[in-house]
């Protein structure tokens, strides 16, 4: 019965993964969602967004159908959820066999597939409903939930469980807030202005019954709000002598908003064109992951072995220290 034992204990231990396996796996499932929001955006910028006309078959005779251009791209997208779908049951299944065991990573693993389940029923309603920019607006979001769930859980399993203390001012922590708001303000502002122009993903598709000058007015204010707080969060924490850790992810915040910014004033000035518009949507999901872990930065786990420090001791010991004086004696 004791070898009995031994062999099933030695057999549950050849089921696991390390915690840098696992964070690979965690990176693949943040990069496929990333992928599938970009084809989705492809499936509708296309018009290709009811080539099948039934859900969850192409039609009402097959299941799978590649008879003209727009069901294949619409097919394929469908066909790239499953793909999807299986790295996020990896993601659970590995937070579950990770060693050391870690709870929160189960947690929010299973909010990734969760967030898929639900766009894959959203995605048949908004088939349904013909693709009312309503549901086309909040597969859109539900997509970036989907990103920043990733990007939160790639963050954890990239870092070591416990509780955490800012390594920033609570001013600073409090400015990178209201950014990520005005950031996730943005996922919504943008799918107003694509809900009310021509990209629809059917010529028979419903948009919203709002002036296209006046959504893109709205959205670009909400660009500029949410510029101008990252540019005085940046200052700040310059000012503060930050760590270079967090100053680098600021910058490359800075470096995608203003990209960001820049597509989509460049689509807006040339009549939206597709491609443009692609790339402006490819753009959004960089966004969301980007702003998120600059934000997840700002605070570092306190070690509960009291022989090593952690971050934000260290940097709270750092910033107690006298300065030295510049003045000449």
């Amino acid at each position: 019965m004791n070898n009995n034992s031994q062999d099933d204990q030695s057999s549950d231990e050849r089921f696991t993964l390390s915690a840098q396996a696992y964070r690979k796996v965690a990176i693949v499932a943040l990069a496929l969602i990333a992928i599938i929001v970009v084809t989705g955006a492809a499936v509708r910028l296309t018009g290709s967004g009811l080539g099948c006309a039934d859900w969850p078959n192409c039609s009402s005779t097959e299941f799978v159908k590649f008879g003209n251009p727009n069901q294949t791209i619409e097919q394929v997208n469908r066909l790239f959820t499953g793909l999807v779908s299986a790295a996020v049951i990896a993601a659970v299944l590995g937070s579950l066999r990770r060693r050391p065991y870690r709870r929160d990573l189960v947690w929010w693993s299973a909010g990734l597939v969760a967030g898929v389940i639900g766009q894959i029923v959203l995605g048949g309603i908004t088939v349904l409903v013909g693709l009312h920019p309503a549901a086309v607006g909040a597969h859109f979001l539900l997509s970036m939930l989907l990103v920043s769930d990733a990007t939160i859980l790639v963050w954890k399993a990239s870092h070591e469980p416990g509780l955490t203390r800012p390594r920033v001012s609570p001013t600073n922590l409090n400015l990178s807030r209201v950014a990520v708001a005005t950031a996730a303000l943005l996922m919504v502002t943008g799918p107003l202005v694509t809900g009310s122009g021509p990209h629809a993903g059917d010529q028979k598709s419903p948009r919203f019954d709002l002036l296209i000058p006046d959504v893109a007015r709205v959205h670009s204010l909400n660009m500029w709000l949410f510029l101008i707080i990252s540019v005085i969060l940046l200052v700040r924490l310059g000012l503060a002598k930050t760590d270079q850790d967090i100053l680098r992810r600021g910058y490359a915040l800075l470096v995608v908003i203003l990209i960001q910014g820049g597509i989509g004033y460049t689509q807006y000035e040339l009549g939206i064109p597709a491609r443009l518009v692609l790339a402006h949507i490819a753009g959004a999901t960089l966004l969301v992951g980007t702003v998120l872990w600059f934000h997840l930065g700002l605070s570092s786990t306190v070690s509960t072995d009291p022989t090593v420090p952690s971050a934000a001791a260290t940097a709270q010991t750092r910033s107690d220290l006298p300065q030295e004086s510049t003045t000449a004696p």
